[in-house]
């Protein structure tokens, strides 16, 4: 065999060779030629501002990534549930998203999601920066299992009470750190007129936000979540429930609510809030941007965490987490999956989160809307997290909608004593185990 020959059959081999590895890389990366769908399943709606943003940013990758569709499909907040029975079917999305403790509660603790740690030291493109030191500390690790990092959020959701900086001032208040100064700016305001306190009372997820902070108060992250648990229901009779029940009662016994609040249709008790009729209201951090169409042109956007109390467990610098973000379900394409969120989590485009949904980023180099920088101070100079109604919604969804929010109802409408409504968690929360 001449040389030649030789030669010509080495770069023929080295040829195969670099052919085989180009293609090994492109099926385990989503190479340049190799055409990739993402399925993507959405928990926003089309038109909310948070799906006109990831739209912007789904459009944008595939404009730079010609070979990778895609597929979104705009499914509501219901979305977890059909996730969930896709994922136990083998024919789950590739990825979808919803509250932390919602993908804790329906995928990570039956096993039906993939890890994403390879993400977390993956640089950011057209930034160079590491991946996970672009987020606001703790958020990316607060859902972790066993080690592995299986949520990544882009959005902070927090509660607190919502106040109009210039009504306080008006009056002479400032924002209370414990329960009896909390009980004296009532107090004040109501001497002057003003209704404490507005509450819709048709929704009862916002009228359980009372008990639940009060025994975050009281007893401290995981008490709520503990009680409704234990099946033989005798946890609630433990004397920091009663004492949570005890202040709310309070609260309704001395007129706090503004009248009418058990009818109050939302979002009335919200509106006229934002009106000036009511001096606070207890709600979610997406309460400005729902309001700031009723407000005045000197009204101050502010908020502070719910009061301590003396003596509990509990702690004022202790805050809610509730954070929006992605998971990729069991069986999906993770490395396709990884490189996109890489790229959505660039800072021009988690701008939008601020500037075009009102919300608070994860990321630690955005700052809040101004509606909300009350809010983000607290969860950046948090001492713990927990999450948000303790995580009841999403462990226990139907011994919360069955049991809790009606007996809640009951208590905050004035309909049930504080000893009544215990006792009445502990023999149906007994009775709802037994049955399931």
């Amino acid at each position: 065999m001449s040389k030649k020959i030789k030669i010509l059959g080495i770069f023929m081999l080295i040829g195969i060779l670099l052919l085989a590895a180009c293609s090994n890389e492109a099926s385990s990366s989503g190479g340049k030629d190799e055409k990739v769908t993402i399925n993507y399943w959405s928990m926003w709606n089309t038109g909310e501002p948070q799906q006109v943003v990831l739209q912007g940013i789904i459009d944008a990758y595939e404009k730079e990534n010609k070979n990778v569709k895609i597929d979104v499909q705009w499914m509501g907040r219901q979305v977890m549930s059909d996730v969930r029975n896709a994922a136990l079917g083998g024919d789950a999305p590739d990825l979808t998203e919803q509250s932390g403790a919602e993908v804790a509660g329906t995928l990570l603790k039956n096993n039906l999601a993939e890890p994403l740690d390879t993400l977390l030291s993956m640089k950011i493109p057209n930034e160079g920066t590491v991946f996970k030191e672009v987020f606001i500390d703790d958020v990316v690790s607060f859902y972790e299992q066993e080690g592995k990092t299986f949520f990544i959020p882009y959005e902070i959701i927090s509660s607190g009470f919502h106040y109009n900086k210039n009504l306080f001032e008006e009056n002479g208040v400032e924002p209370p750190k414990t329960w009896d100064e909390f009980l004296a700016v009532s107090e004040t305001m109501k001497s002057k007129g003003i209704a404490p306190f507005a509450q819709d009372g048709n929704i009862d997820f916002y009228n359980a936000y009372y008990y639940y902070w009060l025994v975050e108060r009281i007893m401290g992250p995981g008490a709520l979540l503990e009680a409704a648990g234990d099946k033989t229901g005798e946890t609630w009779l433990q004397p920091g429930y009663l004492e949570a029940a005890q202040k709310l009662q309070e609260l309704v016994d001395k007129d706090y609510f503004a009248a009418g609040y058990e009818g109050s249709q939302y979002p009335a008790a919200q509106t006229s809030w934002a009106k000036g009729d009511a001096a606070m209201i207890l709600n979610g951090s997406w309460l400005s941007s729902e309001t700031k169409q009723y407000t005045s042109d000197d009204f101050a956007y502010s908020a502070f965490p719910f009061p301590e109390i003396d003596g509990s467990k509990g702690n004022y610098d202790q805050a809610e987490l509730y954070l929006i973000g992605w998971v990729a379900p069991k069986g999906a394409n993770v490395d396709a999956v990884q490189d996109f969120l890489a790229f959505a989590m660039q800072k021009g485009y988690q701008e939008g989160i601020v500037t075009d949904t009102g919300n608070i980023s994860t990321r630690k180099d955005l700052e809040a809307p101004e509606a909300l920088a009350s809010f983000r101070e607290t969860i950046v100079n948090a001492s713990s997290y927990h999450p948000e109604y303790d995580g009841l919604q999403a462990e226990y969804p139907e011994w919360w909608k069955t049991v809790f929010l009606p007996l809640d109802d009951k208590l905050i409408f004035g309909q049930m004593k504080a000893e009544e409504f215990v006792q009445e968690l502990k023999v149906q929360t007994e009775k709802y185990w037994s049955k399931q």
